[in-house]
């Protein structure tokens, strides 16, 4: 016979009580877990600690503050009114109190706060909150004195910001270091950093810093939709499908993770996801939005024309000279039954000399459709490459290369292997190096492959196949012998022998 013990409940509950944290310590948990970046944490445990001292000042402050780095705007301008009552918040508790109302998207309230604040960071704020008003040259102003009287880390990772949505990326680019030399490891430094690394087109420095960020501040969504986003553009959706994910899990409203949703569904042509996905947002989303593009294409695959025309033509009313929205919608309009329109609409393209393939193959389906003589003539030229377009290529190939945008070299370089035979040893090694600086290794090797079957005794494309080889690790010896070849055949290029000093030194 089994025997039991039974415990009084008035005992029980005296044992939990006495295990339970102390104000002070839940405290002190709380203070750790927020200078770790660990909000979520550390607001479990100032609840804990506020459960038993409701008006500890310095518990409501850090909570506050623990709030608005969660973007909960609502209960941080809560735990501020518990401090300040009736008063008029001052100083450090007035910038709060506007910083929760931004968050609220309350933007005159937050420049009210900050009647009579002489600060930098008051001026970060104050340009904020001209941002969300859409007033960008008060906002300038703001930065600009913000600027004068010192600037601190955010201000100048916000004014980067600011200046990359100008297209001012050298001015970016100046306000991210100066942010990055006071606050090298901040949220906001890293996450600006990433942007400016993407506009640039070098996407492994953007998942550098947004990896950074991630581990930094595992509650950012930000920096996890940031990580997504670049692995998406690496092409490494298999190590992106996780990350987003977690983001739809953390934050199925936010925008951009929907975003990163509907991209993820498009590149894998799953139309009728990317359909279900942004129909409820059908009404919210605004005329120029990337999203646009992609659900009226799921609406185009998905045999709904004439739904697509509805949603792609404001779009490229919006955006006249964008290529990809005029080949879609010239799309949807010849599969509804107006090859006229269809043609009209992208004949600007086609008849450029920098036109490209897919332009020239729709357009000759349209003036086929349309019954125009010209068909016959688009065709022609969609089946020969066109000498402008692919001169014009290879020159935004090279000056990607030397500007260091790598993810726009490889897309220049694509179009070219796209329209011709793919033998050319100076682009295949090109788009060899550039994936391995992007971080795609097994696609670096296998351009370096072809290369190196083309031109075996070229000095520069046994420098990539071998540095390619070193990189993935899958054949360390080979890696060395490459590179002792190409050594041996340039011994004097300095970038070879670095390589081969590195593969020797390092085991395999």
């Amino acid at each position: 016979m089994k025997n039991t013990i039974t415990i009084p409940v008035a005992a029980m509950l005296l044992a939990l009580a006495a295990c339970a944290d102390s104000p002070a310590e839940s405290f002190a948990k709380a203070q750790k877990e927020y200078a770790a970046n660990n909000y979520a944490a550390a607001r479990i445990h100032l609840a804990n600690a506020l459960n038993e001292e409701p008006g500890n000042r310095a518990m409501l402050l850090l909570k506050a503050q623990t709030l608005i780095a969660l973007g909960d705007g609502e209960g941080a301008a809560a735990a501020l009114q518990q401090l300040v009552g009736t008063a008029k918040p001052t100083d450090q508790l007035a910038e709060l109190s506007a910083e929760a109302a931004l968050l609220r998207g309350a933007s005159d309230v937050s420049t009210a706060f900050l009647t009579g604040i002489e600060t930098a960071e008051a001026d970060r704020l104050r340009a904020m909150a001209a941002i969300q008003k859409g007033d960008l040259p008060l906002a300038a102003q703001h930065f600009e004195k913000g600027l004068a009287r010192g600037g601190n880390a955010r201000l100048y990772a916000d004014y980067a910001r600011f200046r990359l949505m100008a297209g001012d990326l050298p001015g970016a680019t100046d306000m991210a270091a100066k942010a990055a030399r006071l606050a090298p490891g901040g949220i906001d430094t890293l996450l600006v950093s990433g942007e400016i690394a993407v506009r640039r087109g070098d996407l492994n420095s953007a998942l550098g810093f947004y990896d950074q960020a991630q581990r930094l501040y595992p509650a950012s969504i930000a920096a996890l939709v940031g990580k997504a986003a670049v692995l998406g553009d690496l092409g490494r959706t298999d190590e992106m499908k996780p990350l987003v994910a977690k983001a739809a899990q953390a934050a199925p409203k936010d925008l951009g993770v929907i975003f990163l949703q509907v991209k993820l569904a498009a590149s894998a042509k799953d139309w009728t996801r990317v359909r279900d996905l942004v129909q409820p947002l059908e009404t919210t989303l605004a005329p120029i939005s990337p999203v646009r593009l992609m659900y009226g294409e799921a609406l185009l695959r998905l045999n709904l024309a004439e739904q697509a025309i509805a949603q792609l033509r404001p779009l490229a009313q919006a955006l006249p000279a964008n290529r990809e929205v005029a080949l879609v919608l010239a799309e949807a309009l010849l599969v509804s039954g107006d090859p006229q329109a269809a043609m009209a609409l992208l004949k600007p393209f086609a008849d450029s000399p920098l036109a490209r393939r897919a332009e020239l193959v729709l357009m000759a389906r349209i003036a086929k459709a349309a019954g125009s003589p010209a068909a016959a003539g688009y065709q022609a030229r969609a089946n020969a490459p066109q000498p402008q377009s692919l001169t014009r290529d290879m020159a935004d190939a090279d000056a990607a290369m030397r500007a260091g945008n790598w993810a726009g070299a490889v897309a220049a370089y694509d179009r070219v292997l796209a329209v011709t035979d793919g033998r050319n040893v100076m682009v295949l090694n090109n788009v060899a190096y550039a994936q391995l600086i992007l971080g795609n290794t097994a696609k670096a090797l296998e351009f370096a492959d072809r290369a190196l079957k083309l031109a075996p005794a070229n000095p520069s494309v046994l420098d990539t196949a071998g540095w390619a080889q070193f990189k993935s690790g899958s054949n360390p010896e080979r890696a060395r012998q490459l590179l002792r070849k190409a050594a041996q055949l340039a011994p004097k290029n300095m970038t070879i022998r670095a390589h081969l000093a590195e593969a020797e030194r390092t085991p395999d």
